[in-house]
């Protein structure tokens, strides 16, 4: 298989079956809702690009029948599942290693070493643990730094920092509580005292008397509002839309891509009781040794951020959604063909996606067709591309390294 920099790639995207909280937003999204081997399944994430994102080669066209995504399922996480021929996929490691500046731009390569550290997930979720990443300052050896952003692509539902700092410890016993009532109604469905249908019930009457909630801030997010936990430090966590939106979070994640156990600490899990009567493990005390008390950082509305315009011509438009050390995004709205220095690679490879139309990315030697909900990778050698929307008006969001 020749690995060749000079042209565009699109990326297969890894779906990921979760039976408790996915649905089929993200399959109808990326027009895979009906007629596949998964549309059955419940899907909760797609990993958009990942330090070992497959690449398909020898298809230009996420419309054709032919390109299929991979599909994790719940039962073996460690087993990808892919309906074409594997053969023909080429690990985005392998073009990499052909020269890995040329694949990668001077500015990825300096940051983050010679291979791809940006993870974009595309989500539907429902609630989730309360979460912490620890800052930059706290980095150590069992906590690494993670930065991460999050784009909502529909009405959603939230927790972010803490409400009033000076019931922090009150915050704090109130999870150990939880922890302890969670524990001894653990004990008991794994010694068949109780059955898991009353443990989860009890469990939801501990999470009721505690009500963890009244700490922590309870925000509305509008559809394409952009989230920046970047610093780290912040608690959050996504809580269940119900009233705004039924289908529940539906997130565009950027962030670095570290492994959850090197790098989200948790206090608290909704009172989750998994199918085997255990629970999750938490991080209690870390959690709140490493938590932001600056009020400031506690404040929502300083971590939701307004898109800076970079050029706005007739119907065409940038937009720079946020810039932080490892990563930048933007987002571009145009018609027809659009050609300006938005479109070059500047020191780092480019990954773009359709949020809306249908785009066709062209470079000197190649081009790939992009449908809604799909992506491609643009090695940094590439330089320059043209996008032209195949519809009316189409949307795109690039992530890439800056300087």
């Amino acid at each position: 298989m020749k690995k060749s920099l000079k042209r565009i790639y699109l990326i297969v995207p890894r779906l990921i079956e979760q039976p408790t909280w996915g649905g089929n937003y993200i399959a109808n999204f990326k027009g895979w809702g009906k007629g596949k081997s998964f549309s059955n399944f419940k899907i909760g994430q797609s990993y958009e690009l990942t330090s070992n994102s497959n690449l398909h080669p020898n298809i230009s066209d996420s419309n054709s029948s032919k390109f299929n995504p991979e599909l994790v399922m719940a039962k073996n996480r460690k087993e990808f599942l892919y309906s074409g021929n594997k053969n023909e996929l080429m690990n985005l490691n392998e073009l990499i290693r052909v020269n890995p500046r040329l694949a990668l731009g001077k500015n990825a390569l300096e940051k983050h070493g010679q291979k791809v550290k940006i993870l974009i997930k595309f989500t539907q979720a429902k609630g989730n643990s309360y979460q912490l990443h620890v800052r930059k300052k706290d980095e150590n050896r069992k906590w690494l730094f993670k930065p991460e952003s999050w784009y909502f692509f529909e009405p959603g539902l939230l927790t972010l920092g803490v409400k009033d700092l000076n019931k922090i410890k009150l915050f704090k016993n109130t999870c150990l509580n939880i922890l302890k009532q969670m524990s001894y109604i653990s004990d008991k469905i794994k010694k068949k005292e109780i059955s898991l249908k009353d443990g989860r019930k009890k469990s939801e009457e501990v999470v009721k008397n505690y009500n963890p909630q009244q700490f922590v801030n309870l925000v509305k997010a509008n559809k394409n509002d952009l989230i920046d936990l970047s610093l780290g430090g912040i608690h959050h966590s996504w809580e269940e839309p119900k009233a705004i939106n039924p289908k529940g979070n539906i997130v565009y994640e950027v962030q670095l891509d570290i492994k959850d156990k090197q790098s989200t600490l948790r206090c608290f899990d909704q009172g989750k009781i998994k199918n085997d009567g255990s629970i999750r493990n938490l991080n209690i005390k870390e959690y709140f040794k490493y938590i932001n008390k600056e009020e400031a950082s506690n404040i929502p509305e300083n971590h939701f951020l307004k898109p800076k315009t970079l050029f706005e011509k007739l119907e065409n438009k940038g937009e720079r959604l946020l810039n932080t050390n490892d990563y930048t995004m933007e987002k571009i709205y145009f018609k027809n063909k659009l050609s300006n220095n938005l479109n070059r690679t500047n020191n780092s490879y480019q990954h773009l996606f359709v949020q809306k139309g249908e785009v066709r990315v062209e470079s000197e030697n190649s081009h790939v067709i992009l449908t809604q909900g799909h992506s491609c990778f643009i090695p940094a050698v590439v330089s320059k591309y043209n996008l032209v929307s195949n519809k009316s008006q189409s949307e795109v969001l690039k992530t890439y390294v800056s300087k």
